[in-house]
């Protein structure tokens, strides 16, 4: 699906395909699936579904590691600072990760889901592109 959305709509300063708004979408997206998760572990632990707490819980601490260091991407003053620590953010998720690892994977449905061209952002640093 193609984002709609009009300049007006973006925050300020940022462009379509951005690091900076692929990062404030990870930080959106993470703290909206961390409320989900919290309310899923309420109601399995409710059921005595312990199992399946613990699974939720799990989840919800991959968003919050993958999300933990990416507000400070955001407070430098200069544009151009700010998009590079956002670039350099992005590289580590999705090169230092392993493939296979749930984390990276969430980032690039996140990404993906939101229909950033992350592979153009990061075109040659990336050791592995998500298979379509």
């Amino acid at each position: 699906m193609e984002d709609m959305r009009t300049a007006r709509d973006r925050p300020a300063g940022l462009e379509r395909g951005s690091a900076q708004e692929a990062i404030r979408v990870l930080m959106a997206m993470g703290f909206m699936e961390i409320r989900a998760d919290s309310h899923l572990v309420k109601r399995a632990l409710a059921a005595g579904e312990t199992d399946t707490a613990l699974r939720h819980l799990e989840h919800m601490r991959m968003i919050a590691d993958v999300c933990h260091n990416l507000p400070q991407d955001l407070f430098p003053r200069r544009r151009k600072i700010r998009e590079r620590k956002a670039i350099e953010s992005l590289r580590f998720h999705l090169r230092e990760l392993d493939p296979d690892d749930r984390a990276a994977q969430w980032v690039v449905g996140q990404l993906d889901a939101q229909g950033f061209d992350y592979v153009r952002v990061l075109r040659d640093r990336i050791k592995w592109k998500h298979a379509r």
